[in-house]
């Protein structure tokens, strides 16, 4: 789904980002960077379940982080969110797409202040037909940068689309970051061998455009997952996620599994 998708309002169990405006003795007081005019509040109790004996020692001023959302006032643009309710598995992943976001709103902004195109038209051109596609426009540009053309929905003229393929070979630069892990995978005996299988599929399925995911045997029940992304903190999101997703498929069969990092 494109990543300019927004609802109007957040809801409760919505992870935000926000940033710290204000620190008081009971709490902080949050600007919300996706709801423009919204404000949060993250009650001292929201912050840790350890004593605090000073709020600074977990959220300062200027800080960026990850809340997640207990209480919607509409009427107000207020909510009430926590800090400690955010696992770090959740954190890493609404970072890395609050950072991707920005990155296309960069792109797009130097498109239309070089092509001398309204941010409107450049809207309309490129975000509009990706969301009516329900496309990652960060996929859909990470595979510009790969192939070096245009899809053939983007309707840009040559010299736009060109100017487009050079801010974008520019701005998101493809790193290869590695990381393993070992998967011990158990099944239930009988049709073990498949459901292995099946698991490693889908955890196969967990890799975004420009990623790479392997999953070989080292000897049963143990598996190499290697991964390959733009980051450290992507490549560590993407190796949990396919641990995960191979870890459903065997629960769901009465098996097991664990993820072990190197």
């Amino acid at each position: 789904m494109s990543e300019f998708v927004e609802p109007e309002a957040p809801e409760a169990g919505d992870l935000v980002v926000g940033v710290v405006k204000r620190v008081e003795r009971y709490g902080v007081y949050l600007d919300l960077l996706d709801y423009p005019g919204w404000e949060g509040f993250v009650h001292i109790s929201e912050i840790s379940l350890k004593w605090i004996r000073n709020i600074r020692d977990y959220l300062r001023e200027h800080q960026r982080e990850v809340f997640k959302v207990l209480r919607v006032d509409k009427a107000a643009k207020q909510v009430d969110a926590s800090f400690r309710r955010v696992n770090q598995k959740e954190r890493e992943w609404k970072l890395i797409e609050w950072r991707r976001k920005q990155r296309l709103k960069r792109i797009l902004g130097l498109l239309a202040e070089r092509s001398g195109r309204s941010e409107e038209e450049i809207y309309d051109l490129i975000v509009q037909p990706a969301i009516k596609r329900k496309l990652s426009l960060y996929d859909v540009f990470i595979e510009i940068s790969e192939e070096e053309r245009l899809p053939k929905w983007m309707k840009l003229d040559e010299k736009t689309g060109e100017l487009l393929i050079q801010i974008i070979k520019r701005e998101i630069r493809v790193k290869r970051v590695v990381m393993k892990g070992t998967l011990v995978m158990k099944a239930p005996f009988g049709n073990g061998v498949e459901i292995i299988r099946k698991a490693a599929e889908r955890g196969l399925k967990a890799a975004g455009k420009g990623e790479l995911v392997s999953i070989t045997a080292i000897g049963a029940p143990k598996y190499l997952v290697r991964v390959e992304a733009e980051d450290q903190e992507r490549a560590k999101a993407l190796l949990q996620k396919v641990a995960s997703e191979c870890i459903k498929v065997l629960e769901e069969a009465g098996g097991t599994g664990e993820l072990k990092l190197k």
